[in-house]
């Protein structure tokens, strides 16, 4: 495979495709079409070529070098998701840059996927990104305009990221990073919020300790197998939340709650 790829076509035809071009690691824009570098992410050379194998667009090979990139783009819950290297998204599609770091989510886990398609079936409002990671959810979330989010980590290396991937994306004003434990949040940080959490079981827990068994206005929870889940989120229905969808994804599993 090419180590860059020019995919030719106008605005609108790259547009519609940009969804799947995205995987195949998009660096730059050119006059009448886009500079693809497909294994500069790290994906598998054989899942680009299958990727490649159904853009429906003309493309021709540029052998010249193309540079590492810290991890893949991605498109997932009608975000697009990059790092500063990579190139910008078309006009109109909704992107958050994140910045290179340790906090979880910027690979392709099963569970961010999940988490970020499942957006759409939550209310709109203020949320809590508890257990934030890299930030990508708490980024997707403002950007998509649902509400301004506080996120939350005990880890500082994520906070670090997360805070500095929201003044890459321009989203600073909607995205209020603070390092914090989980069990030691305030009820009215999470009681009429959106939650969105995509945590192991203890930070499951540590968030439903929280004093004074606050009420969201809905939850998002990931990050666990069934069993785990099956407890979580009958915890969560205990304070009178419903099950509004569950998905899973091989061993793990994503429910979104809402209040009733």
């Amino acid at each position: 495979m090419p180590s860059r790829i020019v995919v030719s076509g106008d605005p609108a035809a790259l547009a519609a495709q940009f969804p799947l071009l995205a995987g195949l690691e998009p660096v730059g824009w050119v006059p009448g079409g886009l500079v693809l570098a497909p294994l500069a992410g790290g994906r598998d050379v054989h899942e680009q070529r299958a990727r490649l194998a159904t853009v429906a667009l003309p493309w021709r090979p540029d052998d010249r070098p193309a540079a590492p990139l810290p991890f893949p783009a991605a498109v997932g819950g009608g975000v697009y998701r990059r790092s500063p290297g990579h190139a910008p998204a078309p006009p109109g599609m909704p992107e958050v840059v994140l910045v290179d770091g340790e906090g979880f989510g910027l690979a392709e886990h099963a569970t961010t996927g999940m988490c970020l398609d499942m957006l759409a079936d939550l209310p709109d409002g203020p949320a809590l990104d508890a257990g934030c990671g890299s930030g990508i959810l708490a980024l997707a979330w403002a950007r998509l305009g649902r509400g301004p989010v506080l996120a939350v980590d005990l880890d500082p290396q994520a906070v670090t990221q997360a805070r500095e991937s929201a003044w890459a994306s321009g989203l600073d004003a909607l995205v209020s990073v603070r390092r914090a434990a989980l069990g030691v949040l305030a009820p009215d940080e999470v009681a009429g919020r959106v939650v969105l959490v995509n945590a192991p079981r203890v930070a499951q827990d540590a968030l439903l300790s929280v004093p004074g068994d606050p009420v969201p206005a809905a939850v998002l929870v990931s990050g666990l197998q069934a069993d785990d889940m099956d407890d979580v989120a009958a915890a969560w229905g205990m304070r009178g939340l419903a099950q509004v969808c569950r998905e899973s994804v091989g061993r793990w599993h994503a429910v979104a709650l809402r209040a009733t």
